[in-house]
């Protein structure tokens, strides 16, 4: 089994979207938006201590974002199918993949 820490997945299995040994959930938001790659599309938003995970919640398609991964974090203005025009949350990985999130307030505190 690989470190999830380490990898980017895109569409796991729900067993792979569970906590591992040694990781637990930081914290939990709701009505958070994959702008990027499913802009309009709601979705919640856990944070543990080795990933990110968005998990739609309408589809079945969800993230899972290795801290290891992240190159940079930054909080920018995006537009948002849901919201217009509101503050996200950016995320550049290795390999370069950019990540974008739209929510209230909230999320930016987590």
């Amino acid at each position: 089994m690989r470190r999830p820490d380490l990898e980017i997945k895109f569409d796991a299995s729900a067993s792979q979207l569970e906590p591992r040994p040694g990781e637990f959930v930081i914290d939990s938001i709701n009505s958070v938006e994959d702008t990027k790659g499913n802009n309009g599309d709601r979705g919640s938003l856990r944070v543990t201590n080795l990933r990110l995970i968005w998990a739609s919640h309408k589809k079945r398609t969800n993230l899972s974002i290795g801290f290891n991964t992240v190159v940079s974090v930054a909080i920018k203005k995006a537009k948002s199918r849901l919201r217009g025009s509101t503050n996200a949350l950016f995320l550049l990985t290795k390999p370069r993949f950019e990540f974008i999130f739209t929510s209230g307030p909230r999320m930016f505190t987590t």
